[in-house]
C-alpha cells in the first residue's frame, strides 16, 4: 500500500513514518525541513502543491492537525487556522480526484477535556474546543473531514489521541497500531462515511486495551 503522511516534520508524524516504513511505501510531507528521499516540503493550502503529493497514494493520513507547525507573528492564530481548515479541505479534495482509497485524519484528545472530570466521555459527545488556534485548528480539520464524509465524497477514519509519549496520553505503539487498523477498515459504500475513534493508553480518558482491540468502523460511526 502507497501511503502519504502530513507533518512528517512533527513528532507523532515521524514516529508514524517510522513505524509504518516498515510494511509500506511512503511519501512525507511537511511545512519545515526534513530528511529522506521521499519527504517532500508543502504547503497543503496550494492545490498545485497537494496534487503531486497525493499522485498514485492508496491512502492519506493527515497527521499535520494533531500537532501542527509553530507559527510567529501579528496573524499566527489566523494563519493557523487557515492552514487547518483550507489545507484539510484540498488534501481530501486532491485525494478525492487522485482516487485515494482511505483517509485517516489525526486529532485530539484535549477536545474532549473542558467536561468534569467525573464524566465518562465517549466517541458521541460534542467536542468543547478552547478559543485559541491549538485547539480550534483540530476541531476544524474534524469538520471539514464530516463534510466530505457526509455527502460519501470521500470515507474518513478520525482518531483522537492524546498527548504522544505520555503515561497519560497516548504511546507511539498504541498511535501506531491505530493507524494501522484504520488502514484496513472499508467504509460504506455509499451514505456518510465517517469514523470516529479515542485513542489512549492512559490518564484520564486511558482505555488501554482500546487501541489494541480491532476498530470497528460501523459500531463507532457518530451520525
Amino acid at each position: 500500500m502507497r501511503v502519504l503522511i502530513t507533518g512528517a516534520d512533527r513528532p507523532l508524524g515521524a514516529a508514524l513514518a517510522r513505524d509504518l516504513g516498515r510494511d509500506f511505501s511512503l511519501r512525507l510531507t511537511g511545512v519545515g525541513a526534513s530528511e529522506g528521499k521521499e519527504y517532500r516540503q508543502a504547503d497543503l493550502r496550494d492545490p498545485a502543491a497537494v496534487a503531486p503529493l497525493v499522485a498514485g497514494m492508496d491512502a492519506v493520513i493527515h497527521a499535520a492537525p494533531f500537532d501542527p507547525a509553530p507559527l510567529s507573528g501579528a496573524t499566527a492564530e489566523q494563519e493557523t487556522l487557515d492552514v487547518a481548515s483550507r489545507g484539510t479541505y484540498v488534501l481530501f479534495q486532491e485525494a478525492m480526484k487522485a482516487g485515494a482509497g482511505k483517509t485517516v485524519l489525526i486529532s485530539q484528545m484535549a477536545l474532549m477535556s473542558a467536561y468534569p472530570e467525573e464524566y465518562v466521555v465517549d466517541e458521541s459527545w460534542q467536542p468543547q474546543p478552547a478559543p485559541e488556534a491549538s485547539s480550534l485548528g483540530p476541531y476544524l480539520s474534524e469538520l471539514v473531514g464530516r463534510e466530505f464524509a457526509r455527502d460519501g465524497s470521500l470515507g474518513v477514519v478520525c482518531l483522537r489521541f492524546g498527548e504522544v509519549g505520555s503515561r497519560e496520553g497516548t504511546t507511539e505503539a498504541d498511535a501506531a497500531h491505530a493507524v494501522r487498523q484504520a488502514l484496513t477498515i472499508e467504509p460504506k459504500a455509499r451514505g456518510y462515511r465517517w469514523g470516529l475513534f479515542h485513542v489512549t493508553s492512559g490518564g484520564r480518558f486511558g482505555l488501554a486495551a482500546a487501541a489494541r482491540e480491532p476498530l470497528n468502523f460501523k459500531r463507532q460511526e457518530v451520525r
